[in-house]
């Protein structure tokens, strides 16, 4: 079986390798829209490459779609899958927790 930082950075190559068109027999495309003008742009605490927030869109032709944050994207490219947002909701830390499983379903990796 293969370790979830391995599987992880598989996930993060998938998506940015993945044609915005879909290629016969792939079943799935992946689209970026760019950030909005308002969400605050961020950086990585691991590489110190600037994130301004654009949105994955991976749409499977039968599960339907799940957007990324480039966040979420570039973390896994470092092996990570959960990782501090930096927000506090009701005076706790904001934690994303990617479930690898779920997304290999969706770029048919699985």
């Amino acid at each position: 079986m293969i370790a979830d930082d391995a599987r992880a950075v598989r996930i993060a190559q998938v998506i940015g390798d993945a044609p915005a068109q879909p290629a016969e027999g792939i079943g799935y495309t992946v689209a970026r829209r760019s950030a909005c003008a308002t969400c605050p742009p961020a950086a990585c605490s691991i590489c110190g490459v600037s994130l301004p927030g654009d949105v994955f869109i991976i749409s499977h032709q039968v599960i339907g779609k799940r957007h990324l944050s480039d966040k979420a994207v570039h973390y896994m490219s470092h092996g990570v899958c959960r990782y501090q947002t930096g927000y506090v909701y009701r005076g706790e830390p904001v934690v994303v927790d990617l479930n690898l499983s779920e997304l290999e379903g969706y770029l048919n990796l699985g």
